[in-house]
C-alpha cells in the first residue's frame, strides 16, 4: 500500500474528498453508482462507483481517520465497516486524483512546473472529443458542414466582426459550429483573431492572457505574442500572475482545431488566447460592467491595440447558453419535452444581442441573478463591447441533453458585423 508511505501513517491519515468534485448520481445497467467528475480535470477519467458508498464518503472530510470512519459508520447504521474496505475506497479515490492529499498536491506542483517551462499548450481534447489523427480530424470536421450549413465557399468579403460559437461536445454538435465558421471563412479576411474563451473555473484575473502556441493534431497555431505584450502595456493594471488556468481549459482550444481546419494552407493567421473571467458577483449585486474600471480597461486596452494594428482581425466568443437540471445543481429535470421552453427564454437574452445591446442582455440575466447559468455571458460581452457591431444575426441554435441526469445545455452560432 502506497498511501501511508507517502503521507501520515494510517492511523493518522484523515482522507478529505476535493472541494470541487461533482459528485452525480446515476443508473449504470440498472444499478444505482455515483459518478465523480473533476471539472479542474487533473482526474481525466470517468470514476464510478457504488451508490452504497455515498453514507462513507460523507465522512472523507478531512478530519475523520480511518478508524473515525467506522466509529461514525456504526453510530449511524449501527454497521461495522472493515477498515480494508474503507484504505481500499481511500488508495482508489488518491490514485484518480479525487482527494485532497499529499499525492494530488505534488501532482499539481509537477504539472505547473512543465507548464512554466514549456512554449506550447498541448491539446486536451484530442482522441476525447475529437479525433487525434489529422486526416481523421479533417474528416470529422468536414462532416459538420456537410450535414449542417453546407461547405464554406470562397471569400465574399470582410464585413465580419465576430463570431460567437459553441464549446459543447462536439459530437452530435457539431453543425452549430460550422454554422459559424462558414460564415467566418465566406465573409472575414482576418488574419488575426482574438478568442475569449470561457474560464469555467477560478481565474487568475479577470482576463488572462496566455502567450503559449496551441498544439493540436492540425499543426500549432501561432499566438501572436508582441499584440499581447503590447495590450498589456495600455492596462493600467498589470497583472503578474501567470495563465496556468489555460493548460486544461477546453473553450479555446475547440475554436483553434476549426480555424485550422478551415484556413491551413489558404491564409496565415496567428492567435490570441483569452480566458474570460465570471461576472457572476456582479449579476449578485446588480451592477453593471460598465460600471467596472477594470473591465473598462481591458476593453478600452483591446480597442486601441486593433485600432492601431492595421491588420484585419475578427473576434470569436467560445460560449454556451443555459445549464439547467440536477448535473448543474437544479432540482427540476430537463428533456427534450421542454425545448420549447428553454428556447424561449434563450430568446429573451438573445433579443437584446440581436439588437446590439449587450448591456440589456447582462441585465436580462441579472434579473434571475443567472438562474439559468449562462456560461458564456461574459465573452460574449466583452466581444460586443470591443467589436460594437452595426449588425448581428443569430444563425443556429439548439440543446444537448444528458439523458442520465436528465440537464441540458444550450448553445448558439451568432455573425456580427
Amino acid at each position: 500500500m502506497t498511501l501511508p508511505e507517502e503521507g501520515k501513517p494510517e492511523s493518522e491519515e484523515k482522507p478529505k474528498l476535493r472541494f470541487n468534485l461533482q459528485i452525480i448520481p446515476a443508473q449504470v445497467s440498472g444499478e444505482k453508482m455515483l459518478v465523480f467528475q473533476d471539472p479542474e480535470r487533473w482526474c481525466e477519467e470517468l470514476v464510478i462507483l457504488p451508490a452504497n458508498l455515498a453514507p462513507i464518503l460523507q465522512y472523507f472530510d478531512g478530519s475523520h481517520t480511518i478508524r473515525g470512519i467506522q466509529e461514525q459508520m456504526m453510530r449511524q447504521n449501527q454497521e461495522l465497516i472493515p477498515s480494508d474496505q474503507i484504505r481500499e475506497l481511500t488508495k482508489e479515490l488518491d490514485e484518480h486524483l479525487l482527494l485532497d492529499s499529499d499525492r494530488f498536491r505534488s501532482y499539481v506542483q509537477g504539472q505547473m512546473k512543465e507548464w512554466m517551462e514549456s512554449q506550447v499548450r498541448k491539446p486536451v481534447l484530442a482522441g476525447q472529443s475529437y479525433p487525434a489523427e489529422a486526416q481523421e480530424l479533417k474528416k470529422f470536421l468536414d462532416e459538420f458542414y456537410v450535414s449542417g450549413p453546407g461547405m464554406p465557399e470562397e471569400n465574399k468579403g470582410g464585413q465580419l466582426k465576430a463570431i460567437i460559437a459553441p464549446h459543447i461536445e462536439l459530437k452530435g454538435n457539431g453543425q452549430v459550429y460550422a454554422s459559424a465558421y462558414k460564415k467566418l471563412l465566406e465573409e472575414s479576411q482576418a488574419e488575426l483573431f482574438i478568442i475569449l474563451g470561457t474560464g469555467h473555473h477560478p481565474l487568475e484575473d479577470l482576463l488572462v492572457f496566455s502567450e503559449k502556441s496551441f498544439q493540436t493534431p492540425l499543426g500549432i497555431a501561432e499566438t501572436d505574442r508582441e499584440f499581447i505584450r503590447a495590450v498589456k502595456k495600455r492596462l493600467k493594471k498589470r497583472s503578474r500572475l501567470g495563465d496556468f488556468s489555460h493548460r486544461r481549459e477546453h473553450s479555446i482550444e475547440l475554436q483553434v482545431i476549426f480555424l485550422q481546419h478551415l484556413l491551413l494552407g489558404k491564409r496565415n493567421f496567428k492567435i490570441v488566447p483569452i480566458l474570460t473571467g465570471s461576472f457572476q458577483l456582479m449579476v449578485e449585486l446588480g451592477f453593471s460592467p460598465e460600471q467596472d474600471l477594470l473591465i473598462r480597461d481591458y476593453i478600452n486596452a483591446l480597442k486601441e491595440q486593433i485600432k492601431e494594428e492595421g491588420r484585419k482581425i475578427a473576434l470569436i466568443a467560445s460560449v454556451d447558453l443555459a445549464h439547467l437540471g440536477p448535473r448543474y445543481g437544479d432540482r427540476e429535470f430537463y428533456a427534450p419535452i421542454r425545448e420549447e421552453e428553454i428556447k424561449a427564454d434563450d430568446w429573451k437574452m438573445l433579443a437584446h444581442l440581436e439588437k446590439r445591446d449587450p448591456e440589456g442582455f447582462f441585465q436580462e440575466i441579472a434579473r434571475s441573478k443567472d438562474q439559468r447559468k449562462i456560461c458564456g455571458l461574459s465573452p460574449i460581452y466583452f466581444t460586443f463591447k470591443i467589436a460594437e457591431p452595426e449588425r448581428a444575426e443569430l444563425l443556429k441554435w439548439s440543446v444537448w441533453y444528458d439523458p442520465n441526469a436528465r440537464s441540458a445545455v444550450s448553445f448558439c452560432a451568432m455573425a456580427l458585423y
